[in-house]
């Protein structure tokens, strides 16, 4: 069914305006009930990943499209400094209305948005600047990566904004917008690190205004918006982390759940402690946003029992994509991939003709990996190619029209069942597994809530049966530095895991408990050289009876834009990955290798301990 009515609003990263006008909308429109969301158009915030929007190659416009199917009208305001902004087109087809303005029209805007919802301005205004501020102590160079010690504050003072109940200005308009703001009935400024003639230039208009924020040269991005987290931490209900395109894009979710930004770069291991006082004051211990370039500061999070949901910034478009229910209809009582597999007498054959499976397993464990899952698809419209693909509950509230294409034959347009889906990390989100680091409690709390929440999407009968890890014994990908806790995967109800305990050596059972397993696999963590890898491993089990080769994925480094290219992917593409599986599933060079999905490689490594 139907809702009338969606406001939605679009900016772009170099608007000096951007991050005024959406808290406003937000609490106007949650005083009249309506649902709301933003676009904010971003760059890649980090190093070698691209250097414009990935817009088409994410699917931000099908995202789109997709949400607006689900509302009578949308009223879309746009603060933009070109003519040419994405959506309009769309929404001029449908009908809907169109308020666009340019950054020094920002009062204007606001007057469209309040008669609109019939609403008064309100008496009071939060001010603050829209320039680029020099922060070196947040600058990070790591031999060729840099990251620059600079960044724009404005995007972080949403709360002031928002709970407040105020409009949002940045400093550099001109006098006769202020004068504006005051003919509309606003009469406090609140300054937030603005010049120091700003009390005095405010002042003379006519404004009573108050300092609720500095910036001096000590601060960091760290220092400042810890302070504006505890102003509103009463009022909060769960934080996040990022810098300023990764707090930008995801602004609209942020404001819907009562989520305060904390931004780091080169502080993220003083993030650590501040974060943590911050989860414990909401009860709310799994953070929204980015690790920002540093995979390392995962491990000392996870030591606190604190949940990365690893969104980034140009990965996903539409904020409340999630908020859209599709109905189960046929899907919880579709086949199982794992229901229709190599029966056991074809396994058994393998392994009384020395055949050694061979099994790719796709790590995608960030809701920031979704854009993986099209090129993901395009692979298994490849006859011979079957994998396991790991993934977080979370992938079914942004893309879950698009991941039942794994349950739907390959003859009705899907793909199933050469694609087996396992459970990734910690089912809601990423932590370092490893023994010492996150919590065993807390571990199985979390891994038996993503299986809840895919129960709720897909059925108990679909609730995948493996699961592979993002560091059970590995922490910061030091390997075999610490021990994995695959007894919470079994007492969570997982059959099997995949383990990076013994990486890179002769395949082996690594742990049973009666019908539960863990295999370790032969790459080290993921692999960058697959068919190479795969060759060496061919050659070095040559004669081995009774073996197996597990190859794991970081599906990024082939999958996402631009890395499907061979830009930034450390040397993988499409071509190299569909190479290498059909390589497999074409018997290799011996003729003795053969591909499985990972159940398949469990039933055949139970039929060897059987013999």
């Amino acid at each position: 069914m139907k809702k009338p009515l969606l406001f939605f609003y679009y900016s772009h990263e170099s608007n000096p305006a951007r991050a005024s006008f959406l808290p406003v909308m937000a609490w106007l429109c949650e005083e009249r009930g309506i649902d709301y969301d933003a676009y904010f158009a971003v760059r890649p915030s980090l190093a070698d990943i691209g250097d414009f929007l990935p817009f088409a190659g994410n699917r931000h416009e099908e995202q789109f499209y997709f949400l607006t199917n689900f509302y009578d009208k949308v009223k879309f305001f746009a603060l933009s400094e070109n003519d040419n902004i994405p959506f309009e087109r769309f929404l001029a087809a449908r009908g809907d209305q169109i308020f666009k303005r340019k950054s020094f029209e920002i009062v204007e805007l606001y007057d469209e948005l309040f008669t609109l919802a019939d609403a008064d301005f309100p008496d009071s205004a939060v001010v603050f600047p829209s320039k680029e501020f020099e922060i070196p102590d947040e600058e990070v160079e790591l031999g060729d990566f840099r990251i620059e010690g600079k960044s724009r504050i404005d995007t972080f003072f949403y709360p002031d904004i928002f709970f407040r109940k105020a409009l949002g200005i940045n400093f550099e308009q001109s006098d006769s917008e202020f004068e504006k703001l005051r003919s509309r009935g606003v009469k406090k400024l609140f300054l937030a690190c603005c010049p120091k003639q700003a009390v005095n230039r405010f002042s003379s208009l006519g404004f009573e205004t108050e300092v609720i924020e500095y910036f001096d040269t000590s601060d960091t991005l760290l220092s400042l918006t810890g302070r504006i987290c505890k102003r509103w931490i009463d009022l909060g209900k769960g934080i996040a982390l990022g810098n300023d395109p990764i707090t930008l894009r995801w602004t609209p979710k942020y404001l819907r759940e009562r989520i305060l930004p904390i931004a780091s770069v080169n502080t993220l291991q003083g993030a650590v402690e501040v974060i943590s006082e911050l989860a414990e004051k909401t009860g709310n211990y799994n953070i929204w946003g980015s690790q920002v370039f540093d995979d390392g500061i995962i491990a000392e999070f996870s030591k606190k029992g604190i949940v990365l949901n690893l969104a980034h910034d140009v990965e996903i478009g539409i904020t409340l994509r999630s908020e859209i229910k599709l109905p189960a209809l046929w899907l919880k009582k579709a086949p199982s991939p794992t229901s229709e597999e190599i029966t056991d007498s074809e396994l058994i054959r393998h392994v009384d003709n020395g055949d050694v499976p061979v099994c790719f397993v796709h790590y995608a464990a960030d809701i920031g990996h979704l854009p993986v899952l099209p090129r993901y698809l395009d692979l298994h419209t490849v006859k011979g190619i079957r994998d396991g693909i790991a993934f977080p509950a979370n992938w079914w509230d942004y893309a879950g029209e698009t991941l039942e294409q794994i349950y739907i034959p390959r003859d009705q347009g899907g793909i199933f069942p050469t694609s087996e889906p396992m459970v990734s990390s910690l089912g809601t989100g990423v932590g370092t597994e490893a023994e010492g680091y996150f919590p065993s409690e807390e571990y199985l709390k979390n891994l038996l809530k993503a299986r809840e929440k895919i129960a709720e999407k897909v059925g108990e009968g679909n609730i995948p049966l493996g699961y592979y890890s993002f560091q059970d014994s590995c922490p910061k990908y030091k390997h075999n530095t610490a021990e994995p806790q695959f007894e919470i995967i079994r007492e969570a109800g997982f059959e099997y895991a995949i383990t990076y305990k013994s990486e890179g050596k002769y395949p082996e059972v690594i742990y049973e408990d009666q019908d539960f397993i863990v295999l370790n696999q032969q790459s080290e963590h993921w692999s960058f050289s697959p068919f190479e890898d795969l060759l060496r491993w061919e050659r070095e089990l040559s004669g081995v009876k009774k073996s197996w080769i597990i190859i794991g994925l970081d599906s990024p480094f082939w999958g996402m834009v631009p890395c499907y290219f061979g830009v930034a992917s450390k040397g993988l593409d499409l071509s190299l990955m569909r190479k290498t599986m059909l390589y497999a599933s074409k018997g290799g060079k011996s003729g003795k290798l053969f591909i499985v999905k990972p159940h398949e490689l469990v039933r055949y490594v139970k039929l060897i301990l059987k013999k």
